[in-house]
């Protein structure tokens, strides 16, 4: 710790009476050069001493200060204006012996010589009086600078100056005073560096003693201390001075680091209206920039060109054909409705709807051709971002919007959570991703109002030019609408969906601009509805092409070829190769093989772009559809089994048996009911799975009455992919068997269901007759169909004690006359229970159904289910209260109907585990 005496003395008033010294005034410093001073007397020496002329140059007080380069930096020019000021003849006939600027201190060091009696005593005296002549001219001819306001003056050097010019070592009001030898008391620096300005404190180190710090009030006198003190000797102790830097703590800083409840949150604010009043403006400019490329180089035509051509000489690659859709007739008047809607005033959104690869955004691109200001977002690279803060610098990219601040998010967090700390209440400064996504859309829709302020201001100046009387312009010319086109919007699951339709329907109910929602999800229509419920949503419906469609377009594509010139050479070799190409190009043009890949690949437009790409790069046509088909193959395969580890693993909302199983049937037929695929074992009335499916275009569902009603593939090329899976004859049996063990262990849990219910009815202990063997539910259905294999369940000694139905009988009627006296009353007891538990079996499980009923069993009934008619149908169970025989009879139908499935289900993993044995 450092003791710090404040010296009151030293800043006393003028005409306070001073301190009494109570050592001697320190004199100048004076070195003899030559005793005899050449004249051969001893009485007389040659001596030299220095004087310090302070303000004569601006100090430099940090690295910022600019007052020194506004002076000469000539060190000649300096010591020519350093002797201008001091007079033209000293005293005691003194001379300059050399001139020493120092820039940085703001003065300079004056060396002089004179001859005087032998004596330090005297020769001090006289330098002093010469220094003190110096002093009173230089007061009197330079009087106050006009750069530093203040007068020079010039002071006596009492010890030896340090010369150096270091960088860092600026002036500074504290100068560190190292003791070499006995430490100085405080009276004695006091006296020591009074005489160069008033002193604010003197600090004494309390440790080690060898040093101390004195701080002035002003910088001036800090200087001329460093320059005259530094080497004098005090007694037995050499003093050495150094600056040390001070800490500078203006009192608005102290006053806001006391007051910090309210500096706090006036800081942030001020820095988030700084960041808004500074950025802002540029932020405005890029996106207007992005929307109007106003300064993009490549819209210049000669600069486009030869980028372009660069790009594909440099890749090598030709130019990808122009696919026009006006050779799609569906697209073309689809194309044809969108270009009308925006032709006039925006009132509502444009969805564009249609599964994947259906010409979604050709048909966009194409009616927004003519459109001056387009502006696209992709949601399908917003979802491929991990975290909103990405998704919210993805967004910003896309519409210009720069320069973007992610750390501002965790700032402004950090500040209101600071906030909340100190003073105990929320600032509300804290920012997220959905507010800084709020941000970039209330730019984007300033952009847009400014623009269609200045078309409208554009149009009115054309309409003064070519009529006499003005009117009032309202509406922007079609072409100068702008138009917001959420590519691949509702696909994916987006954070801040919600926040850009708000958005875009102000917008759009504004007149601003047009928003153009592409999807190929049709239920997120209703989304959009639900954004803007007063205006309905244009829909604009995509499907794929009809047969007769694909095939023209493949026709047109790939059109029958001219007889080449090349035929008619006379080399051989040049006409056969001419011909063989001929004929190649003409069988690849064929009519059967054309219709063959329309048959296959549908009217998918993607599908058929690539099919004729890939015949135009010199394959075969049966060669690219198999390559086309092939891949088909390895995506379902790759996104729809994840649990097959020769696929590899992939996160969804189904299982492989739950697709499986949906394959199996969409193999078979162009498409399935929903209903019946929903309600179905597998997917238990929950459609997670079927959704699911569709969001990863696997199948496509069909909507009618706004619901859906019927599943197809997810692309026509899928149906032929389905068709090769299933007849793949090892992944077939595996996947089989893993489904049908799926369905065995859901009937399972059914039987188990049923047995526990059965148990807690307790119809047959109760029951008058066969009491004592008829104890459960499944003693009747082992009688019925030769004992119920418990192990089944269990999976534990299948097929072991099954009792066949006669002898389960007979025991259950000895059973039930066990405690009957007497032949006549056991033969009675016999004849009773065969009457009414074995006829009632008979009657119910092993009649046989009329053939009008048979024939009247459904074809595709779920897993082969048994139908009973009525007529098979027995109305009371004998024994059985009347009020439990309707439950009691779905039981059983139930148990014995889910035992019959799992037979079939065993039998059928059987035959396909022999199968796979067999490969």
């Amino acid at each position: 710790m450092q003791t710090r005496f404040l010296l009151s003395s030293a800043l006393r008033r003028p005409g306070w009476p001073r301190i009494a010294r109570t050592t001697p005034r320190r004199s100048i410093h004076v070195d003899c050069v030559e005793k005899h001073a050449g004249t051969g007397d001893e009485r007389v020496a040659k001596y030299r001493a220095a004087l310090f002329v302070d303000n004569v140059f601006p100090l430099k007080v940090s690295r910022l200060d600019i007052r020194p380069y506004l002076v000469l930096r000539n060190e000649a020019a300096m010591r020519k204006k350093v002797a201008g000021m001091l007079p033209s003849e000293l005293p005691h006939g003194a001379r300059v012996s050399d001139i020493d600027p120092h820039f940085r201190d703001g003065g300079s060091l004056v060396h002089f010589t004179f001859t005087g009696n032998t004596g330090l005593d005297a020769a001090r005296q006289t330098a002093q009086e010469v220094v003190s002549a110096v002093d009173a001219h230089v007061r009197a001819q330079s009087g106050r600078r006009w750069l530093w306001l203040e007068s020079a003056r010039a002071l006596a050097v009492r010890g030896v100056p340090f010369c150096e010019d270091i960088v860092r070592m600026l002036p500074s009001k504290r100068v560190r005073v190292e003791f070499c030898g006995p430490p100085l008391d405080m009276e004695q620096i006091f006296d020591e560096f009074r005489a160069f300005g008033r002193i604010l404190d003197i600090e004494m180190a309390q440790r080690d003693a060898q040093h101390a710090v004195v701080h002035f009030t002003r910088l001036r006198g800090a200087t001329s201390a460093r320059n005259c003190v530094h080497g004098d000797v005090v007694g037995a102790t050499r003093l050495r001075l150094a600056y040390e830097r001070e800490d500078r703590e203006m009192v608005l800083v102290q006053w806001a680091k006391e007051h910090s409840k309210f500096t706090i949150p006036l800081a942030a604010a001020a820095l988030i209206a700084a960041i808004y009043a500074v950025f802002d403006p540029i932020r405005e400019f890029c996106v207007e920039n992005k929307i109007t490329h106003r300064f993009d180089l490549s819209r210049i035509p000669l600069l486009g060109n030869v980028r372009k051509a660069a790009m594909r000489s440099l890749l090598r690659r030709e130019p990808a054909p122009q696919q026009d859709v006006s050779a799609w007739t569906g697209l073309a008047d689809q194309s044809a409705r969108l270009t009308s809607i925006l032709d006039e005033p925006p009132e509502s959104f444009v969805v564009v709807s249609g599964p994947r690869g259906s010409g979604k955004t050709r048909v966009v691109d194409q009616a927004t051709a003519n459109k001056k200001y387009r502006i696209v977002v992709d949601a399908r690279k917003l979802a491929a971002e991990h975290s909103e803060v990405e998704q919210m610098t993805q967004l910003a990219r896309q519409l210009g919007w720069w320069p973007v601040f992610n750390s501002i998010i965790s700032i402004t967090n950090a500040v209101d959570v600071m906030v909340t700390a100190t003073t105990g209440s929320n600032a509300g400064i804290s920012a997220t991703p959905e507010s800084q996504v709020r941000r970039i859309l209330e730019t984007l829709a300033l952009v847009l109002a400014n623009i269609r302020q200045d078309r409208l201001q554009a149009q009115a100046r054309q309409h003064d030019k070519h009529h006499e009387f003005t009117i009032p312009v309202h509406t922007v010319e079609p072409a100068d609408i702008p138009v917001i086109v959420l590519d691949n919007f509702l696909d994916k699951d987006i954070k801040f969906t919600p926040v850009i339709l708000d958005w875009a329907a102000s917008v759009v109910e504004a007149g601003l601009a047009h928003c153009i929602i592409t999807t190929s999800n049709i239920s997120g229509y209703h989304e959009v509805q639900r954004a803007q419920p007063q205006s309905p949503a244009s829909l604009v419906s995509l499907n794929d092409a009809s047969p007769i469609e694909a095939v023209t377009l493949l026709q047109q594509q790939l059109s029958v070829p001219t007889m080449p010139e090349q035929s008619q050479s006379p080399h051989v070799a040049d006409a056969h190769s001419a011909n063989d190409e001929y004929v190649r190009r003409l069988d690849q043009a064929s009519s059967d093989s054309i219709a063959t890949a329309a048959r296959v690949l549908g009217g998918r437009l993607e599908d058929l772009q690539l099919f004729v790409q890939k015949v135009r790069a010199g394959e075969s046509v049966d060669a690219a559809l198999e390559d086309i088909i092939q891949r088909s193959i390895t995506e379902v395969r790759k996104y729809a089994f994840a649990d097959d580890s020769e696929v590899g693993q992939h996160e969804h909302t189904w299982t492989p048996e739950q697709f499986w199983y949906l394959l199996t049937e969409l193999a078979l037929r162009d498409s399935v009911e929903y209903d019946r695929m929903r309600n179905s074992a597998l997917f238990s009335g929950k459609d997670d799975a079927l959704l699911g499916l569709a969001e990863a275009q696997l199948i496509t569902m069909v909507y009618d009455n706004d619901r859906p009603s019927r599943i197809r593939a997810g692309r026509p090329v899928y149906a032929a992919a389905f068709a090769r899976i299933l007849k793949d004859p090892g992944f077939a049996s595996s996947m089989t068997v893993k489904m049908n063990k799926q369905f065995i262990d859901l009937e399972t849990a059914k039987i188990r269901k049923a047995e526990d219910e059965l148990a807690v009815l307790n119809v047959f202990r109760a029951s008058s007759d066969a009491h004592s063997a008829l104890t459960s539910g499944m003693a009747v259905i082992a009688a019925a169909q030769g004992g119920y294999r418990h192990g089944r369940s269990r999976g534990k000694d299948r097929g072991k004690g099954d009792l066949q139905p006669d002898a389960f009988m007979a025991q259950a009627i000895d059973a039930a006359t066990r405690n009957a006296s007497g032949e006549a009353t056991a033969a009675a007891a016999r004849s009773h229970a065969d009457q009414s538990w074995s006829g009632w079996f008979k009657s119910f499980f092993y009649r046989s159904p009329p053939a009008t009923t048979a024939a009247a069993v459904p074809a595709d009934t779920e897993s082969g289910a048994d139908y009973l008619s009525s007529e098979m149908q027995p109305s009371v169970i004998p024994g059985i209260p009347y009020e439990l025989q309707g439950r009691v009879q779905f039981l059983l139908r139930t148990i014995h109907s889910s035992q019959q499935k799992i037979d079939r289900w065993d039998a059928e993993c059987r035959d396909k585990a022999q199968r796979l044995a067999s490969l």
